[in-house]
């Protein structure tokens, strides 16, 4: 007989496959007894119980690894807990490389492993053979072994979770399927379902392929879509060694693991396929899909290649499953930008079963403390643009990250699919300067500039790609001469209305009664002191201000103001982004060149940094902010589409005379490491204290309206914790910096690399890093002592570490 529904629980959770059941375990586990799970149709139907099972360890980012890395420590543990066993195998997994590129990348992940305390050993050819001895070693050129890594059995696994839940006191039921998530003066307040309606204070989507059209129902995006992935295994292999690790060949699509005495092996497809356009079946459970040969011969090949066994063994099970994609290859895990108390987990692109405890583990710990646990921002729902939750869009976008998986994670590597979306009023003019488009949130922006009516395109590498030197000229001539860019993208957020000011002050550090015509860096804090935010306010009017927002967090800063206006308050918010194109100019000789076009006096007397003007370009009427985010002298100069080509032209001409160069995005990143120029999302995010990033200057405590977070951050500040943001730079000119390479000090790793780039000023890789104090050790001061190292690819190259930027450390170049 079915249980009788509650009428209430303090937390719904729909669906009931790994990340439902994950969630309502560490929920009940702490404490939250009403709990309540529902599931359409049994647990792990869907996509859980056909998952290989892959427990891996090393991924993407700090927040995945984080996450698997707990995964595993539950396996071992979960058991003893419940009673079921989860299937859990520790065999170790093997990655190998056939090509240099795909050898510094693995290089890079086990060093990437040390930040975590996760083992990871190269190996040479030989001794991969050794271990995998069914692998033709035929151009393979070295690989990593994890010993830690292994599998579980996706349902077994699932079911000790459902069990924990249960025996801490939640109540699941399967059959049930959610009509619709209630809503009521912007917050979820329960769920409608077939048998009845729940009342709820907190509502959770783990619906997986089915969490998008859920979200739908009331407006929240969850940017993901179902796409076809196959796997095979063999018949039993007579003498098949049972320790086998998980064996995975990126570069030929394939992994492989055993079974039973069987090999199971599965692919990263190189043509994937989106499934269920029109929707999915309602009867669908445990149903595969139909397994098409032509889809997977030319990964099939590869793998009968590198274990010639395949060529001679029977296939016993052909398999194809629906698994969900996200549009960038990243979780969707947290709560929705409008509605109060729902929250989101899923699309996490075939890591399920590695992630899936962690995830549940940090979205419970986020709906019990009320914030996120750790830095969950690259998961963060409000990353995604209301035009990226649209199906038209991910049914092209999401296939291309399943391609992606085991393609190579190239810095900076460029999506393909859905692109030329938003263009600003500068582009067909930036192209035919043979500009190369990169691209972020839909908009296309120049990455770097090739010869005149070439036609560039990035190739990414490790090393020194093809345009490594044109990028280096670039950033030489925004430090000799002048250099111009489009900054049209950055979002531009109008604050107005008679409350403005006030409210400005209490969401910014930084003093906004400032006088029309000023413009003022600022950080946004959250109550516990972590940065929000960091953007540039400009003071228009006695009751006008405008924001300047990065390209991806134009959103996220939208609904930060917006959720803080309070009802009493006369403030209004508006996204003026595209009605403005915005060209930044920098260099020595940039004033020289706005001197000859500009109707006003541009010296520095009468045109001070952090404030701005209106004057004509040409026939234009134009408005520019003195600021820079290279490091050097600077303006920001707006105009109105209409003539945006107009000024673009007359400030090329002009600049000819003072060695004008187009610049993009690469220069760029590099120019604002070199000047230990921080970015939100890379370098700091809401977990971190502006003490901590040097950003203090940027924080006025004694305002007369305190700003959100003051006594929190007053608090951090006072305590003096670290870990601190440093520059780093590297003592050999040949290696490179990209991303989260581990800092050593005395042999030690004491931090990492939060960004990082080739410094053509300073002549040698130079980044970002956060580094921890020495034991026992109060003063930052102190971290510029002992003897530093950075891993880049398994080597230990000797670097210098310091707490001002290697570039201007007193910014007299940009203020002069």
């Amino acid at each position: 007989m079915q249980k009788q529904l509650p009428s209430h629980a303090q937390v719904v959770i729909i669906g009931g496959g790994i990340h439902g059941c994950s969630v309502a375990y560490h929920l009940a586990k702490e404490g939250w007894k009403d709990v309540v799970l529902l599931e359409r149709k049994q647990l792990t139907s869907g996509t859980t119980w056909h998952a290989a099972g892959l427990v891996g360890q090393l991924q993407g980012s700090h927040a995945t690894t984080a996450f698997a890395k707990y995964g595993i420590e539950l396996l071992e543990e979960i058991e003893a807990e419940t009673g079921q066993n989860p299937g859990y195998r520790r065999s170790g997994s093997i990655s190998i490389a056939v090509n240099e590129e795909r050898h510094a990348e693995l290089k890079r992940k086990a060093d990437f492993a040390s930040l975590f305390g996760i083992e990871a050993h190269a190996l040479s050819t030989d001794e991969i053979k050794e271990r995998w001895p069914l692998m033709n070693p035929e151009g393979v050129l070295g690989g990593i072994y994890m010993p830690s890594d292994g599998s579980a059995n996706p349902i077994d696994l699932t079911t000790a979770l459902a069990k924990g839940a249960r025996m801490h006191g939640a109540q699941i039921f399967e059959h049930i399927k959610v009509e619709e998530v209630l809503v009521e003066g912007g917050a979820a307040r329960g769920v409608r379902t077939e048998q009845g309606t729940i009342t709820a204070d907190f509502v959770v989507n783990c619906g997986g392929m089915w969490a998008r059209e859920l979200g739908q129902k009331s407006g929240v995006g969850v940017p993901l879509h179902a796409c076809e992935h196959y796997y095979l295994v063999t018949e039993a292999i007579p003498n098949l060694p049972s320790d086998l690790p998980v064996l995975r060949s990126y570069c030929d699509g394939t992994y492989w693991k055993e079974d039973a005495g069987k090999l199971l092996f599965g692919f990263a497809h190189f043509n994937a396929k989106p499934w269920a356009t029109n929707g999915i079946p309602e009867s669908f459970e445990f149903d595969s899909l139909p397994f098409v040969e032509d889809d997977v011969m030319e990964v099939l090949e590869l793998a009968m290649n590198r274990v010639p066994l395949l060529q001679e063994t029977g296939i016993r099970t052909f398999f194809n499953g629906p698994e969900s994609y996200s549009y960038d290859g990243r979780f969707t895990l947290g709560e929705a930008p409008d509605i109060k108390g729902y929250f989101v987990l899923a699309g996490v692109n075939s890591t399920g079963i590695q992630s899936g405890p962690g995830a549940g583990k940090a979205l419970a710990e986020w709906i019990m403390k009320g914030h996120a646990p750790m830095d969950l921002a690259e998961m963060d729902p409000k990353r995604c643009e209301e035009f990226q939750a649209r199906d038209i869009y991910l049914r092209e976008r999401c296939p291309e990250t399943l391609v992606l998986t085991y393609a190579m994670h190239w810095p900076g590597r460029q999506r393909e699919t859905v692109r030329n979306l938003r263009r600003t009023p500068f582009h067909h003019a930036l192209k035919a300067h043979g500009a190369c488009f990169a691209e972020a949130q839909g908009w296309e922006r120049p990455g770097w500039f090739g010869p005149t009516g070439s036609t560039p395109v990035y190739d990414h590498s490790f090393y020194r790609p093809s345009w490594f030197d044109t990028v280096q000229e670039e950033q030489h001539a925004a430090r000799n001469a002048v250099a111009m860019i489009d900054y049209t993208m950055l979002g531009k957020l109008m604050v107005e209305g008679k409350d403005a000011e006030s409210f400005l002050q209490r969401l910014c550090t930084n003093n906004m009664a400032m006088n029309p015509g000023r413009v003022a860096y600022t950080l946004m804090l959250n109550e516990r002191g972590g940065i929000e935010s960091d953007v540039t306010v400009a003071r228009h009017g006695n009751e006008s201000f405008m924001m300047m927002s990065s390209i991806s967090h134009t959103r996220r800063d939208y609904l930060h103001l917006r959720d803080n206006i309070q009802p009493d308050e006369d403030v209004r918010l508006r996204d003026v982004t595209s009605s403005y194109g915005v060209l930044g100019i920098m260099g020595p000789k940039s004033r020289e060149v706005l001197a000859s076009v500009s109707d006003i006096d541009m010296s520095n007397e009468a045109f001070k940094f952090n404030s701005f003007q209106h004057f004509h370009i040409g026939h234009a009427k134009v408005f520019a902010q003195r600021l820079s985010y290279s490091g050097e002298l600077g303006w920001e100069v707006f105009v109105t589409p209409d003539f945006a080509e107009h000024v673009f032209e007359v400030l090329m001409n002009a600049g000819k005379q003072y060695g004008l160069r187009l610049i993009g995005g690469e220069a760029l990143n590099a120019l604002r490491i070199e000047k230990g120029f921080v970015h939100w999302g890379h370098d700091m995010a809401y977990t971190e204290s502006p003490h901590q990033i040097r950003l203090d200057f940027a924080c006025k405590p004694n305002k007369d309206i305190p700003f959100i977070g003051r006594d929190a951050y007053l608090v951090c500040k006072a305590k003096a914790d670290g870990p601190y943001l440093c520059s780093v730079k590297l003592n050999d000119p040949e290696p490179l910096l990209h991303h989260n390479e581990p800092i050593l000090r005395d042999g030690l790793v004491v931090g990492y690399v939060t960004a990082g780039a080739y410094g053509n000023t300073i002549g040698s890789a130079v980044g970002l890093c956060f580094v921890a104090l020495p034991d026992g050790e109060t003063d930052k001061e102190s971290l510029e002592t002992g003897s530093y190292t950075v891993m880049v690819e398994g080597r230990a190259i000797a670097a210098d570490i310091s707490l001002t930027p290697f570039h201007d450390p007193q910014s007299k170049r940009m203020l002069q």
